[in-house]
C-alpha cells in the first residue's frame, strides 16, 4: 500500500550553472531552525552525475553528496538552518518530490496520513459504504498505509549513508543519563586490581594520545589499577622522560626487544603481575571515567568469571559522540567472524599470560589471544557488561582494514583448522566449514494444503538447484482436495523417488502436521521447510549442514536458520531476536537485502536465540531431547521460537547463516488482515508463550538492554530496558 501514496512535490526555482534549486516547504525550514532533520527525495529526470547540496537561505553549503541514481528514495540529512536543495549537474527538466520522514517536522506522522488519505492511489473494497463510513475506511486504509511507509522510510534511515547522524541526537540523549553513571564503591580486596597495557613507538606523535588517555586515568571513580607502557628499547633512553611525564608517576615503562605493537603489548603483557585482571588499552580512544570501577565490581559479584567485555561509543571526527556500540552476550559464531568484544575486553593475566601473545600475527595478535582464550571456556567464566566503558574514534564494525583481517584469518585458521575466506570489503571472516565426507541424510518436511502452483515451485527450485543430494522429500499433506495438487504429488515422486507423501485429514495446526512428517523420515537431519520457499542458491544446504555437523567441543549447534527474502528483496528473516515487542520479532524485516544490520551483524554468521521455522535445521538427537513442536499450546504461533528456545535452555546453540538465501513468498505488506477469531487465536498463544518464556520482560542476551525492545532495527533505547548486569549468554 504504501507505494500507492504519491511523494508531495518540491517547488522547483531556477535552473543555472550551479543546478536546479528546490526550495524546501516552509514546515521543515521551521523546524530546521531549531534542530537537524531528514527528508526522503524523489527525482524524476536524468540524473547521472549529480550532486545534490543542501545549503541556507544565504546560498551557503551545509551538506554536498553525490547523487545514487540506482536508488528510489534517496535519504538526505537537513542541517540546522537547510532552506533549499541544489542539484549540481542536472538536466533543466529534473524534478524532484520529497516524503517526510516522520519526527523531521511537527505532525509529521499526520502529515503522512493526511498525504494517503488526500492524494493515495487507494483501493476501496466493491462494498465500501458511501458518506461517513466510506470516508472513515478510506481514513483507516489511508492509516494502514502510512504506517507501512513509516517502516519503510526508517529502513531507509537506518541503511543509509547518513543514517548514523541522523540518530546521533538520540543517542546523545541516552548518554546524557546513562553513561558514566556507575556509583557503587567496591572494596579494595573485593576484585583484583586491573592493569591497563598499552604499546607505544616513543615518538612524539603517540604524546597526545598517551596523555588524553592519562587525564582519563586520573579521572577513574576506582583507582585500583596501573598501567604499563611497552616501548621498544631502542626509542627508550629518548623517549622515557617525555613519557613518565604524561604517565605521571601511576604508569610504568616496560621495554621491548623489538619495535611493532604487537611486539610492545606482548612484552607488557609478559611483565603484568599475574593475579590481576588485564585489558589492552588503545589509546585512539580513552575510558570512561568509572570503567575501572565497573569491571571491578563485575568481577568481584562474578569471581568466577574469566572474560569480561563491555559496551563503547564511537565519536565524530570532531570528538562529538556518535552511537553507541551495544553488544550481544558472547557469541561464538560472531567472534569467529571479526574481535566483536572490541576495545574493552578483560582478561585475567595468569591465564593470558599462559597461552602469551604471539607478534607473528601483527595487527591480530589481540584476535589470536582471544580466540586461544575462549577455548574451553563457556557459561558463566564469558560475561558481557552492557555499559558503556571506552570511547573511541574510527571503529567500524569489522577488521579495522584488510590486512588485519587477512593476518585474522590465519589466525582463525590455526585455531580451526577449516579454510577461512576474507569477505570483498576486508571487514569480515566466514571460516569454510566442510560438510562431513559421509553427508547426512537430510529429511525435507513440507506441510501443505493444496496451492499447487506455490508448491510446485518450492518442490521444482528444491530439486533443481540445490546441490546436497543426500535429502529425502516428506510432504505432509494437511487435506488437500484439488487435482492438480495430486498430480503435481506424482511429479515429484518422478522427478526424486525419495519422495514421501503423508495424509493428515486434521484440522490445520501446523506444529502437528509437521510432527507427523518427522515421524515418517528416514534421515539424520531433519529440516522444517514451508511450503512457499523458492531456493535461489545453489549451496544453500551445504552451509547449514555444514554448521550443524560442526564439532569442536564448544559448538554444539542443534539449530540453524538461513536468511529469507521476500520476492521483492527486501528482508523476510535474518534471525528472531525474543523478547521484542514483548514476544519475538524478525529483526531488520524489510529493510534491503544488502542491509547491514547492527554492527554488521547481518553480514555474518551468528549464534542467535532463535529462528523460524519456515526453514530450519534441527539435528534429529536435539529433536528427541527436547521434544517435538508443541502442538498443544503453538498451534498457529510461537512454536518455532519455542523449539529454539527449548534447544537453548537444553544446551544447543542456534546459528543463524547469510550465506543460505532463499525467497519466502509470504505477503511482503505490513498490513496483512487478520478476522477477529485469529487475532483472538494468535492472543492466546502469545499470551501462553510469555507465561513460559517472560517474553514481555525478557531482554535477548545476543540483544542489548540499551536497545529498544519495541523497534526491529535495534535503535538506542531512551533508557535502559533491562538489567545491566554482566550477563551470560543464557536464555
Amino acid at each position: 500500500m504504501a507505494d500507492e501514496i504519491p511523494p508531495l512535490p518540491l517547488r522547483r526555482g531556477r535552473a543555472g550553472p550551479e543546478g536546479v534549486v528546490f526550495s524546501l516547504p516552509l514546515p521543515l525550514r521551521l523546524r530546521g531552525l531549531t534542530r537537524d532533520g531528514m527528508i526522503a527525495l524523489r527525482f524524476a529526470g536524468p540524473c547521472a552525475g549529480v550532486t545534490v547540496r543542501v545549503e541556507d537561505a544565504r546560498g551557503n553549503a551545509l551538506f554536498a553528496a553525490p547523487l545514487a541514481t540506482d536508488e528510489p528514495l534517496i535519504l538526505l540529512p537537513l542541517p540546522r538552518g537547510a532552506a533549499r536543495i541544489v542539484a549540481a549537474g542536472a538536466g533543466a527538466d529534473l524534478r524532484a518530490s520529497f516524503l517526510p520522514v516522520p519526527d523531521s517536522f511537527p505532525l509529521g506522522r499526520l502529515a503522512l496520513k493526511l498525504n494517503a488519505f488526500l492524494r493515495g492511489r487507494i483501493e476501496m473494497p466493491p462494498d465500501a459504504k458511501g458518506g461517513i463510513a466510506g470516508l472513515a475506511l478510506r481514513w483507516k486504509i489511508a492509516t494502514d498505509a502510512a504506517r507501512e511507509l513509516r517502516a519503510r522510510l526508517s529502513t531507509l534511515i537506518v541503511c543509509s549513508a547518513f543514517g548514523r547522524h541522523a540518530l546521533q541526537a538520540d543517542y546523545r540523549r541516552f548518554r546524557a543519563k546513562w553513561v558514566e553513571d556507575f556509583a557503587a564503591a567496591v572494596p579494595p580486596d573485593a576484585a583484583p586490581l586491573l592493569t591497563f597495557i598499552t604499546a607505544s613507538d616513543g615518538a612524539e606523535a603517540d604524546f597526545a594520545a598517551l596523555n588524553a588517555c592519562a587525564t582519563a586515568l586520573k579521572a577513574q571513580t576506582d583507582t585500583r589499577f596501573d598501567w604499563l607502557i611497552a616501548v621498544p628499547e631502542a626509542r627508550l633512553a629518548a623517549s622515557a622522560g617525555a613519557l613518565e611525564s604524561v604517565a605521571s608517576g601511576f604508569a610504568r615503562l616496560v621495554p621491548a626487544p623489538r619495535s611493532g605493537a604487537a611486539e610492545g603489548l606482548a612484552a607488557a603483557l609478559a611483565s603484568a603481575t599475574p593475579d590481576r585482571l588485564i585489558t589492552i588499552l588503545d589509546p585512539s580512544g580513552q575510558p570512561t571515567r568509572d570503567a575501572v570501577a565497573m569491571i571491578r565490581a563485575a568481577f568481584a559479584t562474578h569471581p568466577d568469571c574469566q572474560l569480561l567485555y563491555t559496551d563503547e561509543e564511537r565519536r565524530d571526527a570532531a570528538g562529538a559522540p556518535l552511537e553507541g556500540v551495544f553488544k550481544p552476550a558472547f557469541n561464538r559464531h560472531l567472534l569467529e567472524a571479526w574481535p566483536y568484544t572490541g576495545a574493552f575486553t578483560v582478561f585475567r593475566a595468569d591465564r593470558a599470560q599462559a597461552l602469551g601473545l604471539d607478534p607473528a600475527y601483527g595487527d591480530a595478535a589481540t584476535y589470536d589471544l582471544l580466540l586461544r582464550y575462549v577455548e574451553g571456556l563457556d557459561g558463566p567464566a564469558i560475561r558481557h557488561l552492557p555499559r558503556i566503558a571506552y570511547s573511541g574514534t574510527g571503529r567500524e564494525a569489522g577488521f579495522a582494514d584488510p590486512a588485519a583481517a587477512a593476518a585474522g584469518a590465519r589466525a582463525l585458521t590455526a585455531r580451526l583448522g577449516t579454510a577461512v575466506e576474507v569477505s570483498a570489503d576486508g571487514r569480515f571472516l566466514r571460516p569454510l566449514f566442510p560438510v562431513p565426507a559421509a553427508a547426512p541424510k537430510v529429511s525435507i518436511v513440507i506441510p501443505t494444503r493444496d496451492r499447487a502452483g506455490v508448491l510446485g515451485m518450492t518442490l521444482r527450485t528444491l530439486i533443481a538447484n540445490t546441490a546436497y543430494r543426500n535429502f529425502e522429500i516428506i510432504v505432509v499433506d494437511n487435506g488437500s482436495v484439488e487435482p492438480d495438487t495430486f498430480a503435481l504429488f506424482e511429479e515429484t515422486k518422478a522427478a526424486w523417488p525419495a519422495t514421501t507423501i503423508v495424509r493428515d485429514d486434521g484440522d490445520f495446526n501446523f506444529p502437528r502436521i509437521c510432527n507427523a512428517g518427522v515421524a515418517a523420515m528416514t534421515g539424520e537431519l531433519i529440516l522444517l521447510l514451508n511450503n512457499d520457499i523458492e531456493v535461489i542458491d545453489g549451496g544453500w544446504l551445504d552451509e547449514m549442514v555444514a554448521l550443524i555437523c560442526r564439532r569442536d567441543g564448544a559448538a554444539d549447534t542443534g539449530v540453524v536458520g538461513a536468511k529469507l527474502l521476500f520476492p521483492d528483496r527486501t528482508i523476510q528473516h535474518a534471525g528472531v531476536i525474543a523478547g521484542l515487542f514483548r514476544y519475538a520479532a524478525h529483526w531488520f524485516a524489510h529493510c534491503p537485502h544488502w542491509a547491514q544490520g547492527y554492527e554488521g551483524r547481518l553480514l555474518t554468521r551468528q549464534n542467535l536465540s532463535a529462528v523460524t521455522g519456515a526453514c530450519l535445521l534441527i539435528r534429529k538427537d536435539v529433536w528427541a531431547a527436547i521434544g517435538p513442536l508443541d502442538a498443544v499450546r503453538f498451534a498457529e504461533d510461537c512454536n518455532d521460537i519455542d523449539l529454539c528456545l527449548r534447544a537453548r535452555r537444553g544446551g544447543y546453540g542456534v546459528v543463524q547463516t547469510p550465506f543460505a538465501l532463499l525467497i519466502h513468498h509470504e505477503s511482503a505488506s505490513r498490513g496483512r488482515r487478520r478476522t477477529a477469531e485469529h487475532r483472538a487465536r494468535l492472543k492466546a498463544q502469545r499470551a501462553r508463550f510469555d507465561a513460559l518464556w517472560h517474553a514481555s520482560t525478557l531482554v535477548d542476551p545476543h540483544y542489548n538492554p540499551n536497545l529498544k525492545r519495541d523497534s526491529l532495527l535495534a535503535a538506542c533505547a531512551s533508557a535502559p530496558e533491562g538489567p545491566r548486569d554482566a550477563r551470560t549468554d543464557a536464555i
